[in-house]
């Protein structure tokens, strides 16, 4: 779910899609509820996971990560 980052909405419509050069989509958006447009990167698990071993934090604490998300996702 994504949330406008300016009033909290979770109604948004996507205006755009561009894949990078680099690894991950972009997107523009629009906030159904407050009219905000505003733009997200999407990225696959597997790239993420190269992120951070690149940064040195390892894939175990992204998994972690990745179980609270759904978690959260689950759980309200």
């Amino acid at each position: 779910m994504i949330i406008c980052p300016k009033c909290g909405g979770s109604s948004t419509e996507v205006n755009t899609t561009r894949p990078r050069k680099s690894i991950y989509i972009w997107r523009s958006r629009t906030c159904k509820d407050c009219g905000k447009t505003f733009s997200t990167r999407e990225y696959t698990l597997t790239d993420l996971n190269a992120l951070i071993d690149s940064d040195g934090l390892g894939q175990d604490l992204a998994a972690d990560q990745v179980d609270e998300i759904v978690e959260d996702l689950i759980n309200g």
